[in-house]
C-alpha cells in the first residue's frame, strides 16, 4: 500500500520548484539565452522536479507490488503496463529523466533552447502526471 505521506512530500515539493521556474515563464528566448542564473535555475528545479518524480514512480511500483525497478526508466514503463501512465504520460516522463541524466552528469553543451523549452511547456507536463498520480493514489 501507498505511503501517503511519502507521495505527498514529494508531490509538495514539486509544487514548491514548479513555482521557482514558472517565476521564469514570461522571460523571452533572447533574454533567457543571455542571462545564465535564470538558465541555472530552470536547470536546476527541473532537476529537482524530475528526481521527486522518480522517487514518486519507484515508490508506487514497489508499494503495489508491481515489481523492483532497477532504473527510473523501468519504473515509468512499468507505471504504463499498469495503465496509471498513458503513451504520452511514459513519453514526457522519458524525455524528463533523460533531461535530468544530461543535468545531472554535468554535459558542457546543454542546449538551452531545450531548457527554454521545458521551461515554457513542462510545467504543463509536470502538472499532468502529478494530476493523474493523485487521482490515482492519494
Amino acid at each position: 500500500m501507498i505511503d501517503r505521506t511519502i507521495v505527498t512530500r514529494r508531490i509538495e515539493e514539486i509544487d514548491r520548484h514548479l513555482k521557482r521556474i514558472e517565476e521564469y515563464a514570461d522571460i523571452g528566448l533572447e533574454e533567457f539565452q543571455q542571462d545564465p542564473i535564470v538558465q541555472d535555475v530552470v536547470e536546476y528545479n527541473c532537476f529537482q522536479i524530475v528526481n521527486h518524480l522518480i522517487d514518486i514512480a519507484q515508490h508506487i511500483v514497489v508499494d503495489e507490488e508491481y515489481g523492483f525497478p532497477q532504473t527510473a526508466y523501468e519504473a515509468g514503463q512499468i507505471l504504463f503496463e499498469k495503465h496509471i501512465f498513458s503513451q504520452n504520460d511514459l513519453a514526457i516522463y522519458r524525455e524528463m529523466v533523460g533531461f535530468r541524466n544530461v543535468v545531472g552528469h554535468d554535459y558542457t553543451n546543454i542546449n538551452k533552447k531545450i531548457v527554454y523549452s521545458i521551461l515554457k511547456n513542462g510545467p504543463k507536463d509536470i502538472k499532468g502526471l502529478v494530476s493523474r498520480i493523485v487521482k490515482k493514489f492519494l
